[in-house]
């Protein structure tokens, strides 16, 4: 499958903003096929169609023949005074995963928030999924330093199925050194550096859902109560390490 080697993106595929009401429909499409979300739980229509008037966007990854099969969606947001870019969901659907879209379309997100004079994007994932990990940590250079209990409440989606939404909050800090090795396909951090602490998540989670709950919330509130107390430690995760067998949270000190 060739691939474009600017962007790792296979080729037949192109990136740009959804702007007709159909094509920001077709995100709703997604949001129910990937996570499976009833209608409740779904990012609503009118959210889609104010985000570009407001300093937002929803960019979207488009087949050839202009089918709408992944997207990114984020809200400007503020610290204080310092503006920077929430991201509410990033999905690419079955049939065109591993294809460099995801990675694609949040490089894209980058070059809109540069472009603006944003420095930093963020957004929740769930600590127990180890591929969302090493997306946002090693492939974007992403750090984590926060950790929020049962983030929304209740989620009806085939992902949670009634576990409490816990979410790590991912830091991108667009500028940043580890974020220029990520984009250019380097590690992130040294692996023969041994981490200040690491923490063991499920390779994948999916299965072990389906098939024993008890022990995937054994082992949520495991990995919970080991972040926790590294973040209180003032240690941030920098990196993430995954093979067939195991996959490991990396914490290091760190500053901005």
């Amino acid at each position: 499958m060739e691939r474009d080697q600017s962007s790792g993106i296979t080729l037949g595929y192109s990136l740009r903003p959804c702007q007709t009401r159909a094509e920001l429909t077709a995100c709703l499409r997604i949001q129910k096929e990937i996570w499976g979300y009833p209608e409740h739980e779904l990012y609503p229509l009118r959210l889609f169609v104010n985000l570009s008037r407001i300093g937002g966007h929803v960019l979207g990854a488009f087949t050839a023949e202009d089918e709408l099969v992944g997207y990114v969606a984020a809200m400007p947001a503020w610290h204080g005074r310092r503006r920077y870019l929430h991201s509410l969901s990033l999905g690419v659907v079955r049939g065109h995963e591993n294809r460099g879209l995801g990675k694609g379309l949040k490089l894209a997100q980058r070059d809109l928030a540069l472009r603006s004079g944003i420095d930093c994007i963020e957004w929740t994932f769930d600590p127990l999924r180890a591929k969302n990990a090493n997306l946002n940590i090693n492939r974007l250079g992403a750090i984590v330093r926060r950790y929020e209990v049962d983030c929304y409440g209740p989620v009806d989606s085939l992902l949670q199925r009634g576990l409490p939404s816990d979410r790590l909050v991912a830091e991108w800090w667009l500028k940043s050194p580890r974020v220029e090795l990520a984009i250019a396909g380097k590690p992130v951090r040294n692996p023969l550096k041994k981490p200040a602490g690491e923490v063991e998540v499920p390779v994948a989670i999916d299965n072990l859902v389906k098939t024993n709950l008890e022990k995937v919330r054994a082992c949520q509130r495991r990995v919970r109560g080991q972040l926790q107390e590294y973040f209180v430690r003032k240690l941030a995760v920098t990196g993430f390490t995954c093979d067939e067998k195991s996959a490991y949270y990396w914490l290091d000190p760190y500053e901005n």
